[in-house]
Order: C-alpha cells, then structure tokens, then sequence
C-alpha cells in the first residue's frame, strides 16, 4: 500500500486553476479502485491519497494523469508500507482488490 503526500507548491491562482480536473481525477480513481481516499491535509497545506496498487510502476503511471502532477503544482511523497494490522472492513477490500489485481 502507498500513502501519497502532496505539498502544494504554486500560489492558490493556480491551484485553483486545475482543483476541478483534480478532483475529477481522484474521483475516478476511487471509482476504478486504485485510490482507497483521498482528501486535503489539516492545515489546508496539500493533500493526503491511500493507495492500494500492487507496485510502484503502476502508481507512477496513475499519478502521471494527475493534473496536479502534471502541472507541477505539488510535490509529491509516496510512503511505501505493509498494512499489517488493519480493520475488517479494510481487509476485505485489500483482498478483493488483490483477487482482480
């Protein structure tokens, strides 16, 4: 699994520029399983994305058709991990997801 750290980086003009294709972009990736959640950090400096895809090859081909990573408005940090302990709920999502990787 992979938490993605988005640090915005371009003034709120431009952020605002491409927020609607952005969050176009998370939407459908929720939708199509490659994202678990998204959602903005606390303070309001970025974002915060839980993914479950398999490698990170295929997370980097995603995240290419992010606006925001196309367009250099954040810098991104991607944090490998291994969910270990986790609830019910989210078990059976990684294990769904795992049997139509």
């Amino acid at each position: 699994m992979y938490i993605i750290l988005i640090q915005l980086r371009r003034s709120d003009e431009q952020v605002n520029y491409y927020k609607k294709a952005h969050e176009a972009y998370l939407k459908e990736q929720v939708e199509q399983g490659s994202f678990i959640v998204s959602g903005n950090r606390t303070p309001n400096t970025g974002e915060v994305i839980l993914s479950c895809l398999p490698d990170m090859e295929t997370l980097y081909e995603v995240l290419q058709k992010d606006p925001f990573y196309k367009n250099r408005i954040g810098q991104y940090e991607i944090i490998e991990f291994e969910a270990n302990v986790k609830c019910q709920e989210l078990a059976d999502f990684i294990e769904e997801h795992e049997d139509n990787s």
